[in-house]
């Protein structure tokens, strides 16, 4: 089990080594996805520790990736913008694991998807914003 952990572990690092700006934003939506699912999965089976560390861990990603990787001197009004919807999403989560309507966290989710399938169109598009 170890030695399965430790090569997802070089895997991820790797991956995220060799990934250009864009890849990482949709890695980080990923992820981001992952851990909103975990909550979901937590709730469902009602285990409150667990749905608090993978809300602890979607919003460290919102806070340290999403809105960490926010150029705001060349994304301007888009990155200015990104910046206001990230932190709707970090009130979203917590208000999410202090209540755990399931409601909430699909609302979130559907929009996560929908920013994410944009930065997936623009990674096949070429296309560099400027975010």
């Amino acid at each position: 089990m170890r030695a399965a952990r430790a090569y997802q572990n070089v895997n991820q690092q790797t991956s995220v080594i060799a990934a250009d700006t864009l890849q990482l934003v949709v890695l980080l939506y990923e992820k981001l996805l992952d851990r909103l699912r975990e909550a979901r999965t937590a709730q469902l089976t009602n285990d409150i520790a667990a749905r608090g560390r993978a809300t602890s861990l979607a919003i460290e990603l919102v806070e340290k990736g999403l809105v960490g990787s926010l150029d705001s001197d060349r994304g301007g009004e888009i990155a200015a913008q990104l910046k206001e919807q990230y932190s709707l999403w970090m009130i979203m989560i917590v208000r999410f694991n202090q209540h755990g309507k399931l409601d909430q966290i699909d609302a979130l989710e559907e929009q996560v998807k929908t920013v994410l399938s944009a930065w997936r169109e623009i990674k096949a598009g070429g296309v560099r914003p400027a975010a």
